[in-house]
C-alpha cells in the first residue's frame, strides 16, 4: 500500500518504518535507540520488513547511495530487537521495556481479556434464565462452551489501538507514565485500574461488544406440567382388622412459557440456539406414616438442546464494518481506514490465531468506497466470505482427519479417549500447524541456546519427557527447561533411566516429542497418569488441569480455564464425529447424500441448485461426489457453512459447493475422495430446516450466478435413505 492509492492517506507500515530507519541514521548515536523504539508490535513489523527488504534495498541503493549501507545496518538491528519481543507485548516496545513495564503488557491483556469477557457472560445468564423452573436447567457447561465459542478477539482492541497510535507521531505509551511504579504484588491490580478507565469508553460504550438476542417462536400448542396424585392409606384396629381407604385420582395441569431464543449475535460472530421438544411420563411414591401417594407427571415442553454442540457462524461483514466504520474511537482507539483493512486483519491473526480469516476482494472494496464515500453499499459484493481461523477446530466437531488414526491408536493404547486427546493436540500447537510441533529450533530456545518453553507436537516440557531425575546429570531449571541439544532426551534408554514419559509410540526406536506417534503415545499415556479415567467428567478434568500446570497450579485459574477448553472441544469432536455411512454410486461420480429432493435446480424464483431433505434424520453425512481438492471451508452469506471442492472429471472442470452445513470434516487444500465426508448435514445460514443445498458450477464457482448448472446433469439421483 502507498500513499498514492485513490490520492487518499494511508498507513503504509513498510514505508514508515524504512522513514525512520532513513531519519534514524542521520542522528549518530541515536540510531540503536531509535531503531529500538520500532519495536513495538515487532512480531508483525518482522514479518512485513521481511517481505519487502529486497526491493527496499534496491531502492536505497538508487536513492541514497552512500547512505544506504547505514540504513541497511539499522534494519539488521531492528530486525534484532523484534527477534528478542515476548509474547503479549502487544503495544510497547519489546526489549526495551523494564520489569514494571512488562507488569504494564500484562495488565492490558488482563483488562481486555475481562472486558471481552462480559458479552459472553450476559450470554449464559440470558440463556439460563431464559429456562427457569419447572423447566430443566440448561447444561453449565454447555453454557459456557456458547459463551467461549462467542467471545471476541482480543485482536479487535488490539488492532484499533495499534491505529490510533501509528498516526500519531507524538504518541506516548501508556506505560512511560507509570514505568517507574516499585513491582510488588499489587502493581497489576493498580495498572489495571488505570487501563480500566482509559479504555472504558471503548467496551463500555460500543455496541459491538453487546450480544443481540434474536426471539423464537416455539412449535408446541401448548407446554404444560401435568400432574396425577393417588394416595391410598392402610389402617389395622386393635382386632386386627386391615382397612384400605384411597382418595384421588387428583390432576393439575398447568400451563408454561418461557423465552426462546432462536440466535445469539455478538459482534461478528452468531450461534444459532438448538431446542427440542420433550414429551416425558416420570412416577414416582412417596410415603407418610400409613399412607403411600403416587405421583404421576406428564410433561410437554419446548427446551434447548444442550446435548448438541452449538456451532458458531463467522458474520465477516459485520468484521469489516467493526474495524471500518461502527467500532468506537477515542483517546486510545481509532478506526481502520479501507486501504489499510489487508494489513489490520492480517495483525489481528499474527495476533490471535482464533481471528477470522475474511475472503475480501480489497482492491474492489476499496475502489467502491472510494466512489459511494461509504462502505456499506460495498460489503455486499466485495466481503466475499471466510473462514473463522482456529475456531474451525472446535466448531462443530470438526478435527482434522490426518491424525485420526493415531489419536485412536494412542488412545486405545493407554486407555483414554481419542476426543479428548485430539483436543489437547488442538489446543497445545494447533494441530500441529505450529513450528515448535516439528522444529526444535522454533520457539523453545532463546539466542542464547537455553529452552525457554516446552517442546514438540504435544508441548511437553524436557524434563517430563526424559524424567526429572536428570537433573542430577543435566542443568535444568525447576519449571523443567534444559539448556543446549536436545537429542539425549529422544533416546528412550535415557528415558527409562530417568523415569520420563516419553514414548517411542512407531517404534522406530526413537521418543521424540516432535514425532507425532511418539508424542501423540507419550500425551495419552501421561493423561492416563494423572488420573484420567473414561466416562468421569471431573477425574478427566483433573487431569486435563494438571497437564497444563502440574501438581503445583493445577487448581489455578489458567489451569482450570485450560481443562474446560479442552473439555468443552474435545465432547464437540466426539459428537461431532458420529456419521452414518452411504451407499457410493458406481463411476467417477456419486450423489452428495441421501434423502429425498425438496427442491429443484431452476423455478421461477431461480434455485441455483438442489435441496435434499434430512427427512427427520441426524447427523447426515455429507461426501464428495468425486475425487476432487477442496477450495474453500466456512460460512458464506445466506448460505451459512459451506465447503467447496474442484473436480476434473473426465477432463472438464467443476466446482461442488456443499451449503447450510453443521460440522466440517476437511480443510482448505485437502484433497478428497469420491465418496469421502467432508460435512454434517445442517440448518446455518438462511434455512428453514435441515438440508443440503448442493451446487455445481462449471468450471469453477465464482458467484452464485456465474457457472451454475443442474447438478442432476452430473450426479445421479440419490437415494432416500
Amino acid at each position: 500500500m502507498s500513499n498514492s492509492d485513490n490520492n487518499n492517506k494511508s498507513t503504509d507500515i513498510g514505508k514508515g518504518a524504512i522513514d525512520n530507519t532513513i531519519k534514524a541514521g542521520k542522528k549518530g548515536k541515536s540510531l540503536y535507540r531509535n531503531a529500538k523504539k520500532l519495536g513495538k508490535f515487532a512480531k508483525i513489523l518482522k514479518s512485513i520488513l521481511s517481505k519487502v527488504i529486497g526491493s527496499c534495498i534496491k531502492w536505497l541503493l538508487g536513492v541514497f547511495g552512500p547512505y544506504v549501507l547505514v540504513v541497511i545496518v539499522l534494519i539488521i538491528l531492528l530486525l534484532l530487537v523484534l527477534d528478542s519481543v515476548v509474547s503479549y507485548d502487544l503495544f510497547q516496545e519489546a526489549s526495551t521495556r523494564n520489569e514494571a513495564e512488562v507488569v504494564f503488557d500484562n495488565a492490558i491483556k488482563e483488562v481486555f481479556e475481562l472486558k471481552l469477557e462480559a458479552g459472553p457472560a450476559e450470554i449464559r445468564d440470558r440463556l439460563r434464565e431464559s429456562q427457569p423452573p419447572p423447566y430443566p436447567a440448561v447444561s453449565e457447561s454447555w453454557l459456557y462452551q456458547v459463551g467461549d465459542l462467542l467471545k471476541q478477539s482480543i485482536a479487535l482492541p488490539t488492532i484499533h489501538h495499534y491505529f490510533r497510535n501509528i498516526q500519531n507521531k507524538n504518541y506516548k505509551a501508556w506505560h512511560d507514565e507509570y514505568s517507574d511504579y516499585t513491582v510488588d504484588d499489587k502493581l497489576l491490580g493498580k495498572y489495571m485500574k488505570i487501563i480500566e478507565k482509559e479504555m472504558a469508553y471503548y467496551f463500555d460504550e460500543s455496541p459491538n461488544f453487546k450480544p443481540i438476542f434474536v426471539p423464537g417462536t416455539s412449535p408446541v400448542d401448548e407446554e404444560y406440567i401435568e400432574i396425577t396424585t393417588t394416595t391410598i392409606c392402610t389402617s389395622t384396629d386393635e382386632e386386627g382388622n386391615t382397612e384400605t381407604t384411597s382418595s384421588g385420582p387428583t390432576t393439575t395441569r398447568e400451563k408454561v412459557s418461557h423465552e426462546i431464543i432462536d440466535e445469539v449475535q455478538l459482534g461478528y460472530l452468531k450461534v444459532k440456539i438448538p431446542y427440542k421438544i420433550v414429551k416425558d411420563v416420570v412416577e414416582s411414591s412417596s410415603s407418610d406414616g400409613d399412607c403411600v401417594t403416587h405421583t404421576t407427571t406428564e410433561s410437554n415442553l419446548y427446551i434447548i438442546d444442550d446435548g448438541t454442540p452449538p456451532v458458531v457462524e463467522l458474520l465477516p461483514e459485520e468484521l469489516v464494518r467493526i474495524l471500518v466504520s461502527t467500532g468506537k474511537e477515542g483517546s486510545q482507539t481509532k478506526l481502520v481506514q479501507v486501504q489499510d483493512l489487508e494489513y489490520s486483519i492480517d495483525l489481528g491473526q499474527e495476533i490471535d490465531p482464533r481471528f477470522p480469516k475474511p475472503d475480501i476482494d480489497y482492491e474492489g472494496l476499496k475502489k467502491c468506497y472510494f466512489k459511494n464515500k461509504s462502505i456499506d453499499p460495498c460489503i455486499g459484493e466485495f466481503v466475499l466470505g471466510g473462514a473463522l481461523g482456529d475456531y474451525s477446530a472446535v466448531s462443530g466437531g470438526w478435527f482434522p482427519t490426518d491424525f485420526d488414526s493415531i489419536y485412536k491408536a494412542a488412545a486405545d493404547h493407554c486407555g483414554i479417549d481419542w476426543f479428548m486427546l485430539a483436543a489437547v493436540h488442538g489446543q497445545e500447537t494447533s494441530f500441529s500447524s505450529n513450528p515448535v510441533a516439528t522444529d526444535p529450533t522454533k520457539g523453545s530456545m532463546n539466542s542464547k541456546g537455553e529452552l525457554v518453553g516446552a517442546v514438540g507436537h504435544f508441548q511437553f516440557m524436557p524434563a517430563t519427557w526424559v524424567g526429572w531425575s536428570a537433573a542430577k546429570d543435566f542443568p535444568m531449571t525447576s519449571a523443567g527447561h534444559i539448556s543446549g541439544d536436545l537429542t539425549w532426551i529422544t533416546v528412550p534408554a535415557n528415558i527409562k533411566k530417568y523415569g520420563g514419559y516419553g514414548l517411542d509410540g512407531n517404534g522406530d526406536g526413537v521418543a521424540s516429542p516432535w514425532d507425532m506417534s511418539d508424542a501423540a503415545f507419550a500425551a495419552a499415556c501421561y493423561l492416563k497418569n494423572l488420573g484420567y479415567q473414561k466416562g468421569n467428567e471431573t477425574s478427566i478434568k483433573n487431569a486435563l488441569a494438571k497437564y497444563n500446570g502440574g501438581y503445583t497450579a493445577w487448581q489455578g485459574g489458567a489451569a482450570q480455564k485450560y481443562a474446560k477448553e479442552v473439555w468443552n472441544n474435545g465432547k464437540q469432536f466426539e459428537s461431532g464425529a458420529a456419521s452414518s455411512p452411504i451407499a457410493v454410486a458406481p463411476g467417477d461420480v456419486t450423489y452428495p447424500t441421501t434423502g429425498p429432493i425438496r427442491q429443484q435446480y431452476g423455478g421461477q424464483v431461480f434455485h441455483y441448485g438442489i435441496d435434499i431433505g434430512a427427512a427427520g434424520r441426524t447427523d447426515v453425512p455429507i461426501v464428495s461426489i468425486a475425487d476432487g481438492v477442496v477450495s474453500y471451508v466456512g460460512p458464506l452469506s445466506t448460505y451459512g457453512n459451506i465447503v467447496r471442492v474442484k473436480h476434473n472429471i473426465n477432463g472438464e472442470d467443476y466446482e461442488t459447493l456443499y451449503a447450510h452445513l453443521a460440522s466440517y470434516r476437511v480443510k482448505k487444500g485437502e484433497t478428497v475422495k469420491k465418496g469421502q465426508q467432508i460435512a454434517i448435514m445442517g440448518n446455518t445460514g438462511r434455512s428453514t430446516g435441515p438440508h443440503l443445498h448442493f451446487e455445481v458450477h462449471k468450471p469453477n464457482f465464482v458467484r452464485q450466478a456465474t457457472h451454475p448448472m443442474n447438478p442432476l446433469r452430473l450426479i445421479p439421483t440419490p437415494p432416500l435413505k
